[in-house]
């Protein structure tokens, strides 16, 4: 790939809206389930020069608060420890520090659609939703099960753009389509004022260790595809003047610059 100079992105901030308890073998393909491990939910949002990008919408605090909306959606599909979202985590206060509220986002880009990426889509009815064809179309047919919530994203008066491949959203704002996790899954690369990339992983890989290792995350949809997204995003990250950015590594989480902070 070569090298994007110019960029419509102006600042790009991370939310962190919670986290997940989780063990290790979701993760990480053989990992000792005995370890129970903290993942953080992040979405980001890039301020360009066409308007407000976000990147995946987090989960809905409301299922998990209310306990009749709790058992439903997540003890009953076989979690045993529901995530964590306390009042520092909220998706609205966190726009509200930045300024801005969900109306003034026009564009979101999802990832996947598994429920810690999905829990406030209604907010969006307003704006475009850009997303994978194979990932819309496996969500939409797929069973109610672990990983996904249909109420977040069976309204039907959804914006979709649906996209087939790699896409150029907006200048310095790449979509990279990266299978393997879903059948749809895609990753992002950034690049900021500075010329830096921020090469964004989603759930391609939780943790560094899986880019580092190339090791495939705990189940996919395709073994073959998940490994050649890792090695992909990995080769990305390895440009110059470019950083990996993991979305769910617990490590990582303590060194981002979080909302209201920012990168440019």
């Amino acid at each position: 790939m070569s090298m994007i100079t110019n960029t419509s992105v102006k600042r790009f901030y991370v939310l962190l809206c919670g986290f997940e308890i989780l063990p290790r073998g979701i993760s990480v393909r053989g990992g000792d389930n005995r370890i129970i491990i903290a993942e953080p939910i992040c979405a980001y949002l890039a301020d360009t020069d066409s308007g407000w990008i976000l990147f995946d919408t987090g989960i809905d605090a409301a299922r998990i608060h209310d306990p009749v909306l709790a058992k439903e959606y997540y003890t009953d599909r076989g979690w045993t420890t529901l995530p964590v979202v306390s009042p520092s985590h909220s998706f609205i206060g966190q726009l509200e520090e930045i300024g801005i509220q969900p109306e003034d986002i026009k564009h979101v880009v999802l990832s996947h659609m598994h429920a810690d990426h999905t829990g406030y889509l209604k907010l969006f009815r307003h704006a475009t939703i850009i997303a994978q064809q194979a990932e819309v179309e496996y969500a939409l047919h797929t069973p109610p099960l672990l990983g996904n919530i249909i109420e977040d994203y069976s309204f039907p008066d959804l914006n979709w753009q649906l996209i087939e491949g790699d896409y150029e959203l907006a200048p310095g704002v790449l979509l990279l389509s990266t299978p393997g996790h879903t059948p749809g899954h895609q990753s992002a690369v950034i690049t900021l004022p500075s010329s830096e990339r921020l090469v964004l992983t989603f759930d391609a890989g939780d943790f560094l260790e899986n880019f580092e290792q190339e090791i495939l995350p705990g189940s996919s949809s395709n073994d073959e595809q998940a490994l050649a997204s890792i090695l992909r995003l990995k080769s990305l990250a390895a440009e110059p003047s470019s950083t990996l950015f993991p979305l769910h590594d617990p490590n990582f989480i303590q060194t981002a610059r979080l909302a209201p902070q920012y990168y440019e």
